[in-house]
């Protein structure tokens, strides 16, 4: 008979915290929880709660299956030490989350008051219509007023978009005057990190740090040495990003997060300052397989399974408030169980909400279709001498032209109607495009609105979903057909 392994996770926590000893001392809970640290008493308290409500809901999951009532069993335990990142972060730094980073995201969601995440995941977890964020067409980590981007689960898609939020955020503040101290921050696995959407990400954000182009973006790799069954080579994180010229490389013990929260805070204060790319290594374990259905004893011994399953990086952060004098045993079980009661307590109402069931439901949200916005904004006109300061001769004046040069036309008028829209490509710059629909844009705009991108597709989207996601109106090119099946 197999072995429920969520059910002994659970009863190995239980059981480590009852085998603990009070500790004599008592800690100032608003001091440093040990010399030199930055994490108080209290913080360290906060962290754990976000931990433990990230462990919870992937037990939830787990049940709700059982029930027939959830359809996502990918959960993020081994890897809530993550809530610690969230911690050194502010909670306007958007986020890119991958799936194992529910402990950011509950830390995120206590960052910003009168935010549920913990109801929103459990929503997207049983295909409810009112799931906030995805309308219950996939468990993702998302909320717009915490600033969390919801990301499809296709490997590293998301790193591209991190890395082109954090240019446009140096971009905008370049246009509008306004300056800012804001990052993207991006997590994602040791496995995503060998593929090619990533390697662009990396290379691109490395390549406008090379160029003294703010890219303010920290990536955060969340190291389990294990993508589904196929292992990562020992090392190779360390290795390669050590290597890696244009991204400062910070690497620390995300079992641990007093280490965490420290190399953390050192990680987000150098991107912050400087504006410049960074990546921060945890080194995590991967506990209850890759999702429910996963059969882990396939590919890993039960020693291995069950040493994993003693780094509990849960029962370790309650193990170290215990011995620094935080809390007591008793006060870790009490929070442990009234949050397994309260996380049950909302997945049960979850499992009650209406669910997706057509096709029309889940697809017609995805192209809206709103004829009276865009007639509004087609009556917005630009004043006649604003287009004749850009144009020197209004384009309605001039001969009859091809239908390149009508293009070109259209995006004159757009870039003066739209100061927050961008143009930008490979070859769009000074040569015009290689069909000369973007010729003389730069000239009349200036190299901060129309420029040339490195040539890499993927990089081109995701700079134009970054530049979304602050505000601005992005018109990418994908300068053949054929070079857009890269991105896609």
């Amino acid at each position: 008979m197999a072995v429920n392994r969520a059910a002994v996770v659970d009863a190995n926590f239980t059981e480590g915290v009852t085998a603990l000893t009070a500790s004599v001392r008592l800690t100032d809970l608003d001091g440093p929880i040990r010399e030199g640290s930055r994490l108080t008493g209290r913080h360290a308290l906060a962290i754990f709660e976000s931990m433990v409500t990230s462990r919870q809901i992937d037990l939830a999951a787990r049940v709700l299956k059982g029930q027939g009532d959830g359809f996502y069993t990918i959960g993020s335990s081994g890897h809530e030490g993550n809530a610690a990142v969230a911690a050194a972060l502010r909670p306007t730094d958007m986020a890119f989350l991958h799936y194992r980073s529910g402990g950011f995201f509950i830390h995120r969601g206590s960052q910003v008051p009168g935010t549920p995440p913990i109801l929103d995941v459990l929503l997207g977890m049983v295909a409810a219509t009112d799931e906030p964020i995805a309308g219950g067409r996939h468990k993702v980590f998302g909320s717009v007023p915490m600033h969390v981007p919801p990301q499809t689960s296709t490997i590293a898609s998301h790193l591209p978009k991190a890395m082109g939020t954090a240019f446009a955020i140096g971009r905008r503040a370049r246009l509008t005057g306004i300056p800012t101290e804001d990052i993207a921050v991006c997590t994602f696995g040791d496995a995503s990190a060998n593929h090619s959407t990533a390697c662009g990400a990396f290379n691109t954000a490395a390549l406008a740090d090379h160029q003294n182009l703010p890219c303010p973006t920290l990536y955060v790799c969340e190291d389990n040495g294990l993508g589904i069954s196929v292992r990562t080579a020992s090392g190779w994180v360390e290795a390669r990003f050590k290597a890696a010229p244009g991204l400062k490389y910070f690497g620390c013990d995300g079992l641990d997060i007093l280490e965490t929260y420290e190399v953390a805070c050192q990680a987000v204060e150098f991107v912050r300052s400087t504006r410049r790319p960074a990546l921060l290594h945890l080194s995590l374990v991967r506990l209850l397989g890759h999702a429910g259905s996963d059969v882990e004893q396939l590919y890993r011994s039960l020693e291995e399974i069950e040493e994993a399953e003693a780094q509990d990086p849960v029962l370790g952060t309650a193990r170290m408030l215990v011995e620094q004098g935080i809390t007591t045993p008793a006060a870790i079980l009490a929070i442990y169980e009234e949050t397994r009661a309260r996380v049950g307590a909302l997945a049960q109402e979850a499992a009650k909400r209406t669910r997706l069931d057509t096709a029309e439901e889940i697809i017609t949200p995805l192209a809206p279709h709103r004829p009276a916005e865009v007639t509004a904004e087609i009556a917005r006109s630009v004043p006649k001498d604003e287009r004749e300061a850009f144009f020197g001769r209004l384009p309605e004046d001039d001969r009859p032209r091809h239908m390149a040069m009508q293009i070109n036309r259209a995006l004159g008028d757009l870039l003066v109607k739209h100061p927050e829209m961008l143009v930008f490509g490979e070859d769009v710059a000074r040569k015009g495009g290689v069909y000369h629909v973007t010729a003389d844009l730069q000239k009349r705009t200036g190299v901060g609105r129309v420029f040339n991108t490195p040539l890499d597709e993927t990089s081109i989207l995701g700079l134009a979903i970054g530049a979304c996601h602050q505000g601005m109106l992005p018109v990418p090119e994908i300068q053949y057909l054929a070079y857009l099946h890269n991105a896609i």
